[in-house]
């Protein structure tokens, strides 16, 4: 039953932006799949945004970067190859 489950919202995953439940533009939103679903890029804001199914919660690893962002530990960095 478990691994069903996370078979469903692997495939939730995917499906999403297509749901009414999306209020963004889609074409605006990329998909990760890990260790966050998508992160979509709005005129204003930069979201990140993790796709959860039924009672699943947050990992450690999303848990902590979900800290990390609320405490505003993002910055933008550019590599230059010569």
């Amino acid at each position: 039953k478990k691994q069903s489950e996370i078979r469903v919202g692997q495939i939730s995953e995917h499906f999403a932006p297509l749901l009414e439940e999306f209020k963004y533009d889609r074409k605006q939103a990329r998909f990760l799949a890990s260790p966050i679903d998508f992160i979509i890029f709005e005129e204003e804001e930069v979201i990140f945004m993790e796709v959860k199914t039924g009672k699943s919660q947050l990992n450690a690893n999303q848990r902590r970067i979900k800290k990390q962002i609320e405490d505003k530990k993002v910055r933008w960095e550019v590599l230059r190859i010569q």
